[in-house]
């Protein structure tokens, strides 16, 4: 019968979730779901999942991410209220915008596992999401280099972008 080598359970790593790590995991799936409803603001809570992160001791989660990030959220809340309720809540392409933004940024980890990566990968995952929206046909047909775009980009992709973000870096951090 064979003995089973002590060293084996030590070196085991064993993930213990405390109760700030848990709401912190909840706060990104619920930042992941508010992606797709464009009434719901999804970077509140994904800000809110990376200081739980923080103050559930994330080694890679400091105060200068927290501030980085703090401006961030900022930009994209103050951008969201300036500009026009129609494109703000507007159900077409937001889909298009978030699954590709999740899935640039989830191929920027696998690439490099560093914020950067993971940001330059949601943006372009999130400018080929619009892109590709802009090419069906239920949609307004603007071209890439109109100001419509530019507005569209900015009320759909830098929230998306911004959310997957720190999503990614607060799920790396914790696992």
């Amino acid at each position: 019968m064979p003995v089973l080598n002590r060293h084996f359970f030590v070196n085991l790593r064993i993930m213990t979730f405390t109760a700030l790590s848990i709401i912190s995991l909840i706060l990104s799936l619920a930042a992941v779901v508010a992606m797709f409803v464009p009434r719901v603001p999804a970077v509140p809570a994904a800000y809110a999942a990376l200081v739980c992160a923080h103050f559930d001791g994330a080694v890679y989660i400091n105060e200068k991410i927290l501030i980085f990030w703090g401006v961030a959220t900022a930009i994209v809340l103050g951008l969201r209220a300036l500009q026009p309720k129609t494109i703000v809540l507007a159900k077409g392409g937001q889909a298009y915008v978030a699954v590709a933004t999740l899935v640039g940024t989830l191929l920027g980890y696998l690439a490099s596992a560093t914020a950067a990566a993971i940001i330059i990968g949601g943006a372009v995952g999130s400018f080929l999401g619009a892109t590709a929206y802009m090419r069906t046909p239920a949609s307004p047909r603007l071209p890439l280099t109109s100001q419509g775009f530019v507005e569209y980009i900015c009320a759909k992709g830098l929230p998306s972008v911004v959310t997957a973000s720190m999503v990614a870096i607060t799920i790396a951090s914790q696992l």
